[in-house]
């Protein structure tokens, strides 16, 4: 039987809990181990948070330069996404690094690989490097996150389509975009791609836009994109409602 590693805490990932958790336990004094398999640090430094927020800001600059003309001031519309992507990527791996020095000072045990129980309290992790470790903690905590899933709609998943994580490590602008949902996720990377030069067309099976939000706040937001110059967005709330992929 492989050794077992035994530690005052054993976290399975790295994300906003997870990590807080470990550092706070690490600083006072805990021996701990953080298992994680990719994203240090979770989803929030490496794709949604900040990266989206990256990418978004880009796509405002775009806008503003698009729109200039109307201030008095010409500018040629030039948009590199590739440019776009290495900025997002310095400011990630800035992140990444932070993240490390984090546990590192608080005297954590980062271990790179998919960590699974196989007894109580007893974790094997997969390393990323190959081979394997066994870990066991007094005490345990789990934030394994969440991920992004595809509808049962017919033929989708033999289409590949992009999820928000794909959609945001492009090093092209797509010719044309077509975003399933209507709430605030798909509305800011609608609203993103086509400032960056996608024509966009958004499906919505509700009867509006952002149906969770209040009433007013739906209301709205046709006539904001368009009053902020994505008149391409083609936003079909309810009409006829998508049964298939091809």
């Amino acid at each position: 039987m492989a050794a077992i590693d035994t530690y005052d805490a054993v976290v399975l990932g790295s994300g906003e809990a997870g990590k807080s958790i470990a550092w706070h336990l690490g600083g006072t004094g805990k021996r701990v181990a953080v298992v994680e398999q990719r994203y240090v640090g979770g989803s929030c430094p490496n794709i949604a948070c900040l990266p989206s927020k990256n990418i978004i800001h880009g796509a405002s600059i775009a806008h503003t330069a698009a729109t200039s003309e109307v201030l008095g001031t010409r500018v040629a519309r030039n948009v590199s996404m590739r440019e776009i992507q290495a900025r997002k990527r310095t400011m990630v791996e800035g992140l990444i690094q932070t993240h490390l020095n984090k546990f590192a000072a608080s005297g954590c045990e980062l271990v790179m690989g998919r960590g699974c129980f196989i007894a109580e309290r007893t974790i094997e992790v997969a390393l990323n490097g190959g081979g394997t470790r066994t870990l066991r903690g007094d005490q345990v905590f789990l934030d394994v996150g969440a991920f992004a899933s595809l509808p049962a709609l017919l033929g989708l998943a033999e289409a590949a389509p992009l999820t928000h994580v794909e959609l945001l490590d492009l090093d092209t602008v797509p010719e044309h975009l077509l975003i399933l949902g209507g709430s605030y996720v798909g509305l800011e990377l609608a609203q993103a791609m086509r400032r960056l030069g996608s024509r966009v067309t958004v499906c919505e099976r509700e009867e509006r836009l952002l149906p969770h939000e209040d009433c007013d706040i739906a209301e709205a937001i046709p006539p904001a994109a368009g009053g902020r110059g994505d008149r391409h967005h083609h936003l079909s709330p309810r009409g006829p409602r998508l049964r298939a992929v091809r």
